[in-house]
């Protein structure tokens, strides 16, 4: 009811009850009998309607509980005595007896509801941890990384013939010289020398094994040796590509490509056009066919067609039918364009471009499978992009986030399409390890699947007793004789996606051994686990940080209600007046 209504009903009975007052015979004790009464309606009032007011909450009287992470510093808990201490880390619990362990984190917050707001100190959560504390609000105090290895990256799996690459950063707080040394086999590939405070470094060889092997990475100082971590590597047997490149006209991107293509051991043929109906072809580390007209017998010699987007718009109808007939059985097809173009191709409605409205800048930063590199720009280049789309899979972006190659699966095929028609400029900077780099990964997602196609996607090195995170182009997973649980993934409905806890370390066989995944031990790459859940802890941190937690909190108003209980006594000790008073009268 309405405070309206329950004042009008009381004022009412107040009226009521002083006019039963008024005309009473008996006269004694009517200004305190109605002075009783007034109390005692002005009491069932405030209990049917209770007084509420704001108030002030000082920090200290919030619900905070302290999390510990690895990496933590005793000092930082000295202004937080008192509070309720916590770690999800059995080693932080049982050198400090102050802190209590956590063991399922989700259990604990389910039992105590209470704590709304976390300090994190040290290096961060680990992934699965983010999701127990997503309706929690986070302040992150990040501890200073130790000496060593901070990030890592490298090819888990190669071709033979193809270079070994091994990028990373060292955290040199010493600021003494660090010597890394990539040793395979018994013998030393190759080194480096860290000097700097913070510094990054590279390492390559190319592999002259087969199959599985494991390399070291090891950091050296005035002799004595700091760390020693395990690069599991997987060298396959190269299996030669069959490309058909169909090219508009002759440039320096077909060029440089063409080159790059017969080093690496395609069987490679192009057809460029001279003018209408006039075509010029090449022939690399294959058999010369007939390009003239294109066919499902010609498309069935090639495992990928790489073609610009003028060119497979001049198709007939028959050869564009033969062409989608051939995708979907398998075949991969990379369309490359620089412009939006219109058409009625079957590839025209795979994917949606935009144009940025951006000031061209003279470098672009691209990502790609993990990997980052610098691309200069052509001056009168367009700025274009391709829109996310529910079944497509971005494959290369740019520092902004654009999707600048993308692929969709058609049939058993797949279409990837390309923004990128300048990779020639890697080429001329000398940077051929991004540019060999690109183009492996590219014709690798294009390419015709000869094999099951299964990645772990997190964490970036697998760890013993972790949950571990995999996709499959399969609609079945096994892993050690173990069968994984897959579900199809929301947005990317090509892929199953399910969880794995190793219990062992070591190569572990997927699928009878298509595929294979190494596991580390809890102790390996500890700076470099570090720093990514500092990474991933900043952003989540960061995040919130724009509602300014601390301030939110650190003097909170809070909206409050006088008790009730005194004006149930009040309205008893009226109420108790006025039937004593009637008696003894």
């Amino acid at each position: 009811m309405d405070q309206i209504y329950i004042f009008i009903a009381l004022a009412l009975l107040l009226a009521f009850i002083l006019f039963k007052e008024i005309k009473r015979e008996n006269k004694s004790n009517r200004i305190l009998r109605i002075l009783a009464s007034i109390f005692a309606i002005i009491a069932l009032f405030f209990i049917a309607s209770p007084i509420k007011y704001k108030r002030q909450v000082s920090d200290k009287e919030t619900n905070i509980a302290i999390l510990l992470t690895e990496g933590y510093h005793k000092d930082s808990l000295a202004s937080w005595k008192g509070r309720a201490i916590f770690t999800t880390e059995k080693e932080i619990a049982e050198k400090n007896k102050n802190v209590k362990h956590i063991g399922d984190l989700n259990e604990f917050l389910s039992s105590n509801p209470k704590f709304e707001i976390f300090h994190v100190y040290g290096y961060g959560l680990e992934n699965h941890e983010f999701e127990s504390l997503k309706d929690k609000n986070l302040i992150f105090h990040p501890s200073v990384l130790a000496d060593g290895i901070s990030s890592i990256n490298w090819s888990k799996k190669i071709r033979s013939g193809e270079e070994l690459l091994i990028q990373g950063s060292y955290n040199n707080l010493e600021k003494r010289e660090i010597k890394l040394v990539l040793q395979g086999m018994g013998t030393n590939l190759d080194s480096v020398i860290i000097e700097k405070e913070s510094t990054s470094f590279e390492l390559k060889c190319i592999p002259k094994h087969l199959d599985k092997a494991v390399y070291s990475l090891i950091a050296l100082a005035n002799g004595d040796t700091l760390a020693k971590e395990d690069l599991p590597i997987l060298v396959k047997a190269k299996e030669p590509m069959r490309i058909l490149i169909l090219a508009a006209s002759p440039d320096f991107e077909h060029k440089f490509l063409k080159n790059w293509l017969s080093e690496q051991g395609y069987s490679l043929a192009i057809r460029t056009t001279i003018s209408t109906n006039k075509f010029n072809s090449e022939f690399l580390n294959g058999l010369k066919i007939d390009l003239t007209r294109i066919n499902s017998t010609l498309l069935n010699d090639f495992d990928v067609l790489i073609g610009d987007i003028q060119e497979l718009a001049r198709l007939s109808n028959a050869e564009s039918q033969a062409l989608q007939n051939q995708v979907n059985l398998g075949m991969g097809l990379i369309i490359k364009t620089d412009a939006i173009e219109s058409g009625s191709g079957f590839y025209k409605k795979a994917f949606s471009l935009q144009e940025n409205k951006k000031v061209i800048p003279k470098t672009m930063n691209l990502t790609w499978n993990g990997q980052e590199a610098t691309k200069n720009i052509l001056q009168g280049s367009t700025l274009l992009s391709i829109m996310p789309q529910s079944g497509t899979q971005s494959l290369v972006k740019n520092e902004s986030g654009d999707i600048l190659i993308s692929s969709k699966l058609l049939g058993k095929g797949r279409i990837v399409l390309s923004l990128i028609n300048d990779s020639y400029t890697w080429v001329l900077g000398n940077q051929l390890n991004d540019y060999s780099s690109f183009w492996t990964y590219i014709l690798q997602k294009a390419g015709k699947k000869k094999e099951s196609s299964v990645n772990y996607i997190l964490p970036q090195i697998p760890i013993l007793d972790q949950e571990l995170q995999l996709s499959s182009d399969s609609s079945q997973l096994n892993i050690n004789n173990d069968q994984i649980a897959l579900i199809q993934d929301p947005i990317l409905q090509f892929e199953q996606r399910g969880s794995w806890w190793p219990k062992n370390t070591g190569w572990q066989p997927i699928d009878n051994e298509q595929e294979w995944i190494y596991v580390f031990d809890k102790s390996a790459w500890r700076g470099v686990r570090a720093a990514e859940k500092t990474k991933n802890t900043k952003k989540r941190w960061m995040r919130e940080k724009k509602e300014s937690i601390e301030e939110k909190f650190a003097n909170s108003i809070y909206e409050d209600q006088f008790s009730a209980i005194w004006f149930y006594i009040l309205f008893l000790l009226c109420c108790t007046y006025l039937w004593l008073e009637e008696k003894l009268s």
